[in-house]
C-alpha cells in the first residue's frame, strides 16, 4: 500500500523518532540577476547529497526561506528546473512547485517552497552529490538606494520554521506504487545568500553583480573612443539571446536570432541619434526582458 504523507505529517516525521536513513541534504542559494531599473532579483534554490554515500531519491519537500520585507518583497515563482511536471526537464512524477504557506509582513518575510511527489517507487528523482537547481525565485527590490546589505536566510531542520524533505525508500513488493517515505536529515552546507548594498550595485560603484550573473546595460556610448562602443551583454555563457531593438516610434532597428554583442548604434550602416531605444532580449532559458536604453554620443 502506498503510504501518502500530508505535510503536517511529514513534519511529525521530522520532529519525531524516524528510521534512519543514508540520506543527507545540503541546500544553497544563488543569486542570479539584478535587475536595478526593473527594481528585481533572481535567485535560484539549489540542492544536493551531502556526500557520495548520503544520495537518496526525492519525495515530498518544504523549504523555507526568511528575508527583511523592508529590503527585498513580494516573491515569485519564475523557473520550474527539477522535481516538477512543468520543470525545464517536466517530470510527471512530480505536481508542479508552490509557495503555498508563504507569509509576509511589514518587516519579514517567510517563503514556502513546497515539492509534492505523486509517483511510483520507480519514479522517484535521484538526488547526487552534485548541485541541482530546483526553482529560480524572484523578489522585488523595495528600495535602490539602500545602503545596508540584504540577507535572504536558509532554514535548516533546526530552524523554526524549518527545511525538510522526505525520502523515497524502495520496497521488494509486487505493487510498484508500494513504498515508504522517511525524513532526510539535514547535512552540513546551508548556504544562505548575502547581497551587497544595492546601492553600490545599482550605481556603479562596485561590481553590480555577483561572477556569472547575467548583466543587461542600461545605455552605451558608441562615439568610437573605445569604451562601451558596443551594446554588450555579460555573462551569457552558453545561453543564446535573441535581440531586437526599436526607436521611440517603433521601428524596429535590429533584429538578430543569435545576438553577439555586435551592435554599435547603426542602423544599416548609419549612425543612429543620441536618445532612447527600446529592446526585447528572449534567452534561450526562456526568461525574456523588455526595457529601454540609451544612446549616448
Amino acid at each position: 500500500m502506498m503510504r501518502t504523507l500530508s505535510f503536517l505529517g511529514f513534519f511529525a516525521l521530522l520532529l519525531g523518532t524516524v528510521k534512519a536513513q543514508n540520506g543527507q541534504f545540503d541546500l544553497r542559494l544563488q543569486l542570479k540577476n539584478t535587475d536595478c531599473a526593473g527594481k528585481k532579483i533572481q535567485v535560484a534554490l539549489e540542492i544536493k547529497a551531502h556526500n557520495e554515500k548520503s544520495s537518496f531519491l526525492m519525495g515530498n519537500a518544504n523549504f523555507r526561506l526568511t528575508y527583511d520585507a523592508r529590503q527585498v518583497n513580494k516573491p515569485v515563482l519564475v523557473r520550474h528546473h527539477h522535481f516538477s511536471s512543468i520543470g525545464d526537464q517536466p517530470d510527471l512524477n512530480y505536481g508542479p512547485l508552490s509557495l503555498n504557506g508563504s507569509v509576509e509582513g511589514i518587516s519579514r518575510g517567510v517563503l514556502s517552497l513546497n515539492i509534492l511527489y505523486s509517483g511510483s517507487e520507480k519514479g522517484a528523482a535521484s538526488v547526487g552529490a552534485s548541485w541541482l537547481p530546483i526553482a529560480t525565485l524572484e523578489f522585488e527590490i523595495v528600495d535602490v538606494q539602500r545602503s545596508d546589505e540584504s540577507i535572504i536566510q536558509l532554514n535548516d531542520d533546526k530552524t523554526f520554521p524549518i527545511s525538510g524533505l522526505s525520502e523515497i525508500i524502495l520496497k521488494s513488493g509486487t505493487n510498484e506504487f508500494d513504498y515508504d517515505a522517511y525524513a532526510v536529515k539535514a547535512g552540513g552546507i546551508f548556504e544562505s545568500l548575502s547581497i551587497k548594498p544595492f546601492k553600490a550595485i545599482c550605481s556603479g560603484s562596485s561590481p553590480s553583480v555577483a561572477d556569472g550573473e547575467l548583466v543587461i546595460p542600461d545605455g552605451f556610448s558608441p562615439n568610437g573612443d573605445g569604451v562601451n562602443d558596443r551594446f554588450v551583454i555579460r555573462n551569457l555563457g552558453q545561453l543564446k539571446a535573441e535581440l531586437t531593438i526599436l526607436d521611440r516610434n517603433g521601428t524596429v532597428i535590429l533584429e538578430d536570432k543569435d545576438y553577439q554583442n555586435t551592435w554599435d548604434g547603426r542602423d544599416r550602416g548609419r549612425d543612429l541619434p543620441a536618445g532612447t531605444y527600446f529592446y526585447s532580449i528572449r534567452l534561450s532559458d526562456g526568461r525574456k526582458f523588455v526595457r529601454s536604453l540609451t544612446l549616448s554620443r
